[in-house]
């Protein structure tokens, strides 16, 4: 270990490109995710947009209905990886300059996460690079105080920013309301924090516990998918714990490396009496806890929305708990300053990277492609045709919108049909889809119809599943 201490900047200038490569290689070698592909299906209709093979969220957990679609005035945003790598790059480097803190670059840039949302287009690149050009522009206020009118200006554009990212992130309705109320809670708090100089401690997990509660008072409301908190309590707080040591342990202890600082941070937290700190620590736990309580939200509800075996959904949807590397730079602003600087020669840093290395390297290098385009080219499917694609209820139209781009369903006026292995869909096929003479079986499926031959089969990659899919043509 005495090379890291002695060749300490050569070994963080070299995890910096490290990162960057892994990134580009997973942008190279990975296909779009699945929320990716269902966004890219949108298609016009009269004046809006719409799925046209039917919401992803349908009334019937087994089966799709391409009538049951929502209009939306416009088509989801979808991120360019290579735009937003250079943007979270960008950031990072005037974090650097205003901390002299260049192991963050590549620090963040190596989380399993990002490499991974990179590779699948998913817009938490764009998010936390929003967020933390928030984080800057926050902190920078602090260092040019010089007139408190123009700083609580630049406090309130700073909140602004990152509220926007919020709002782009979890797509809110109501986002015009949503955005209005957040700045005035933010103007509010920028004001009254430096009068109170509160403990950075409390406001931390005062904020993680206020976090938690907006979600259960947007639940009361009645407000989209939160309401299943008042339908589904036991589930909820079954899965809250689970939500936690997510979000918390993994993804932020572990996937950040902000572990080694942890405990010190803390101690300090006690004796600072400073209004960045405290903002900050407002910030990390407030958003902390309304994300970990979303992710126990998403759970509950999905899993009772696809009927989906519990509490084994949660391990399936594990993933979610990425959405916390949003405020990974404002975290790792607070640290720094409780700590007056980071000891980038801590052997216990060494040690992280090894930890999380064998993730990101799995992330990077191997990337993660949908074995439903090659199914979809080996079906010959006529203009305005239809498909049956049978697979498991858990995110079930997802990977029937997969089929979507392949297929150029579009153009060719093609309709895909979706069924959950629970369904009677060996019935329907000789009913209310008979019409359909392609049929597309998930790995999972082993049942084969009568009538039916297969036409061609090819192995799910391991981190897919596994397993033969299956495409059948009627005889």
């Amino acid at each position: 270990m005495r090379w890291f201490e002695e060749k300490n900047d050569h070994f963080w200038i070299g995890l910096f490109a490290f990162a960057i490569v892994l990134n580009l290689f997973a942008i190279y070698n990975s296909d779009l995710g699945l929320d990716v592909h269902v966004k890219s299906a949108y298609v016009e209709e009269g004046e809006g947009y719409v799925l046209d093979w039917g919401d992803t969220r349908q009334s019937d957990p087994d089966a799709s209905n391409p009538e049951q679609a929502t209009i939306i005035n416009s088509p989801p945003l979808i991120s360019n990886p290579i735009a937003s790598l250079l943007f979270l790059v960008l950031i990072f480097i005037g974090l650097s300059r205003l901390n002299k803190n260049i192991p963050l670059i590549g620090l963040i840039l190596l989380h399993p996460t990002v490499i991974f949302s990179s590779g699948k287009s998913y817009d938490e690149l764009m998010v936390l690079s929003i967020f933390g050009m928030g984080a800057l522009m926050l902190t920078n206020a602090y260092r040019n105080s010089g007139n408190m009118k123009i700083m609580l200006g630049h406090k309130l554009i700073a909140y602004s920013i990152m509220i926007s990212a919020i709002l782009f992130k979890f797509n809110f309705d109501n986002w015009a309301e949503l955005y209005c109320l957040g700045v005035a809670i933010a103007a509010i708090f920028t004001i009254y924090i430096p009068k109170f100089n509160p403990n950075p401690r409390i406001l931390l997990v005062g904020g993680f516990l206020s976090g938690i509660m907006t979600i259960i008072l947007l639940g009361l409301a009645g407000y989209g998918t939160s309401k299943i908190i008042f339908d589904e309590p036991g589930r909820f707080l079954y899965s809250l714990p689970f939500a936690l040591f997510d979000v918390v342990i993994i993804y932020s202890l572990f996937g950040m490396i902000i572990w080694p600082y942890v405990f010190s941070t803390w101690e300090k937290m006690n004796h600072i009496k400073d209004d960045l700190t405290s903002e900050l620590s407002l910030i990390v736990g407030g958003l902390g806890g309304l994300i970990t309580a979303y992710v126990a939200v998403l759970w509950t509800y999905e899993s009772t929305l696809w009927e989906s075996e519990w509490p084994w959904h949660m391990f399936t949807m594990g993933n979610n708990g990425r959405y916390i590397t949003m405020i990974a730079i404002p975290v790792w602003i607070l640290i720094i300053r409780v700590n007056d600087g980071i000891d980038w020669k801590n052997k216990k840093v060494f040690l992280g990277i090894l930890l999380i290395l064998p993730f990101s390297l799995l992330a990077g290098i191997h990337g993660q492609t949908m074995w439903t385009d090659e199914a979809a080219d080996s079906m010959d499917l006529e203009e305005g045709e239809h498909f049956l694609f049978v697979s498991d209820a858990t995110l079930g139209m997802h990977w029937l919108y997969t089929f979507h781009e392949p297929l150029d369903a579009e153009k060719n006026n093609i309709t895909g049909h979706w069924r959950s292995d629970q369904s009677s869909w060996i019935y329907d096929l000789d009913s209310s889809l008979s019409h359909i003479n392609w049929l597309v079986l998930a790995p999972e499926i082993d049942e084969l119809p009568d009538g039916w031959q297969i036409s061609d089969s090819g192995e799910a990659d391991y981190l897919n599943g596994g397993g033969t899919w299956k495409v059948l043509v009627r005889l």
